[in-house]
């Protein structure tokens, strides 16, 4: 129990300790100070900003602009505590147009450092204030351009005990240059850059957003790899900065939501993107994608989170759909089929890496979390040590499964050679040689053919009950109707209480998924019915493993180069390819 205050009577807190109190809430480590001042300098119109930072933020922060600056008056006061120009009434929170707004940030950062800050506007000598722990030193003229420079020196110099909580300067710069490029990206009008220790570390010189983000991340990600897509609706606007399939990546470092041009934490909408991409991209892979929200200040909030980091939507679900629907959209450009496959025009490829392709397929399946494609029998057939290396000595080590008449001839001249690892069936058409994964392939199919069959409903023998809270048990009502339709009824018994009473007969025995699925919120109304059939066609489908007849091999193929989007419900890829032209490159025969 603590020693102070011993009489536990009620008091009110002298100013000075107040003021530190409430900086810890704005203001709890350098790259918070970078935050705060950087948004200062956008809202006030400048073209070119600076940040300077040593040692981590810890010794100094300088955030150098040439915006509109300001005048004696408001130099005067432009520290103290809810002092702001952004706003003058309430009614002014429902409206908000910039990116700071609370008259915290001067006010905080001046609680618990040394700040010293030069301001000039146009037609006006410039002029200099000195404050250390919220105290006014000194007030003078100086000289000096257009715009703000504010110097942040000795941060938590007047509080030890947040101090020693601050990481090593090598990582506190890491966060204010993770700042730093998330103020700078939604601003390509803007040129920005960024100095540790007096070096030019990052220049960002005015672009487009799509340049921007490339300038921002240079050798991550191909810029021609990138595309702009948008679309427009009654109360938002969604711009995307969205990378092709073949960007995918391990985590979702680029998987980035601004929002009126903050960067926000809004699981639901990157949710929303993993959606848009699920039938593009491998389980456990993500994408790369920038999403920028314009949304009417009446529909949101940021007011709830000192950091401004959090925001209640009033429209999130309606965002949502309209995130998953643009995405697909665009992706359905990249539908791989047959037809696209054998007009490909593009130059050879460099088959150096013929192997590596191999061996990254493999690891792929290891990987992903649907276990059923680790079997012990593909252990033993392809083993770590066949990996590493696929040398033209060592090919009779291959487990080929070859067909009953060694090779089988279809009647639409495809040639089936037969099985590699027990998975791949190894098939030339014409000049084309492919791999096709037969249980990716088998699953595909069978998803098609179950969401093209009439949904049959059948009422549960015992209601499924459930509990939502007042958020998901708003958007479930507004569901009901759609959800009917797919075959799925829900009542609702009072108190948060629901049951679900009826559903589609393939999705017996599913109910915990069902309702895990409503209860998440995880993506659009029909993605629950995708998810279930997904889940069907999986454990369907032939196996990895399994070894199949001629006539089944066959009909496998000739389906599978028939499909419109030859990828599986997880997004895989179900064949490879190889040209003619590739394999003798790849021998040295051209």
């Amino acid at each position: 129990m603590s020693k102070n205050n011993k009489s536990g009577r009620i008091k009110i807190l002298p100013d000075s300790v107040a003021l530190r109190i409430a900086a810890g809430e704005v203001i709890d480590r350098p790259f918070s100070v970078v935050r705060e001042l950087l948004d200062n300098s956008i809202d006030a119109g400048s073209t070119n900003i600076d940040l300077y930072v040593d040692n981590g933020g810890i010794d100094s922060i300088r955030v150098v602009d040439d915006g509109r600056g300001m005048n004696r008056e408001d130099l005067e006061i432009c520290y103290l505590p809810y002092s702001t120009s952004k706003i003058d009434t309430m009614e002014d929170l429902d409206q908000l147009q910039t990116l700071g707004f609370r008259g915290e940030a001067l006010s905080s950062i001046a609680s618990c450092s040394k700040l010293e800050i030069t301001s000039k506007i146009e037609k006006e000598h410039p002029n200099k204030i000195i404050v250390h722990s919220s105290k006014l030193l000194s007030f003078s003229e100086t000289g000096g351009s257009d715009g703000t420079i504010i110097d942040v020196s000795d941060l938590f110099y007047s509080i030890p005990a947040r101090k020693k909580f601050l990481k090593r300067s090598s990582a506190e710069a890491t966060a204010c240059k993770k700042t730093f490029l998330e103020k700078a990206l939604p601003f390509p009008n803007i040129s920005f850059r960024f100095f540790t220790d007096n070096k030019l570390k990052i220049f960002l010189p005015v672009s487009t957003l799509k340049n921007r983000i490339s300038a921002a991340y240079p050798g991550v990600f191909d810029n021609k790899l990138l595309h702009e897509i948008s679309s427009q609706h009654k109360d938002f606007n969604i711009k995307i900065i969205a990378g092709d399939p073949a960007l995918h990546r391990s985590d979702r470092r680029y998987m980035q939501v601004f929002l009126n041009n903050r960067r926000i934490n809004e699981f639901a909408l990157v949710q929303a993107a993993e959606y848009g991409y699920s039938e593009f991209l491998p389980g456990g892979n993500f994408p790369v994608i920038f999403l920028f929200l314009e949304v009417d200040p009446s529909l949101i909030d940021f007011n709830i989170h000192p950091a401004k980091k959090e925001v209640r939507f009033r429209n999130l679900q309606e965002i949502h759909r309209s995130v998953v629907d643009t995405i697909k959209s665009f992706l359905s450009t990249f539908e791989y089929n047959y037809s696209k496959s054998i007009s490909n025009n593009e130059p050879s490829r460099d088959f150096s890496g013929f192997t590596e392709i191999l061996r990254e397929r493999d690891i792929e399946y290891r990987h992903t979390p649907f276990k059923k494609y680790n079997s012990p029998e593909r252990e033993k057939s392809f083993n770590t040590q066949n990996k590493t290396s696929f040398p033209v000595d060592k090919f009779q080590t291959l487990n080929v499964t070859p067909p009953d008449n060694n090779q089988v001839k279809s009647n639409k001249n495809i040639l089936y050679m037969g099985q590699l690892f027990n998975l791949f069936l190894l098939t030339a058409i014409d000049d084309i040689f492919y791999f096709i994964d037969q249980h990716a392939a088998h699953e595909k199919i069978l998803f098609n053919e179950f969401k093209s069959k009439n949904r049959k409903t059948q009422e549960l023998l015992i209601p499924y009950l459930f509990d939502l809270n007042n958020e998901k048990e708003e958007i479930l009502k507004n569901d009901l109707q759609e959800y009917k339709s797919l075959g799925f009824n829900f009542e609702f018994l009072g108190n948060n209480k629901w049951q679900l009473l009826e559903v589609p007969e393939y999705s017996i025995g599913k109910e915990d998924i069902i309702v895990n699925f409503v209860k998440s919120q995880a993506g659009r109304v029909s993605d629950l019915e995708t998810e279930l059939y997904a889940d069907m066609a999986c454990k369907s489908a032939i196996k990895d493993g399994d070894i199949i007849d001629n006539t089944t091999a066959i009909e496998l193929i000739e389906k599978t180069l028939n499909l419109q989007n030859a990828r599986c419900p997880h997004g895989r890829p179900v064949w490879f390819q190889v040209s003619r032209e590739e394999l003798f490159h790849f021998v040295g025969r051209l």
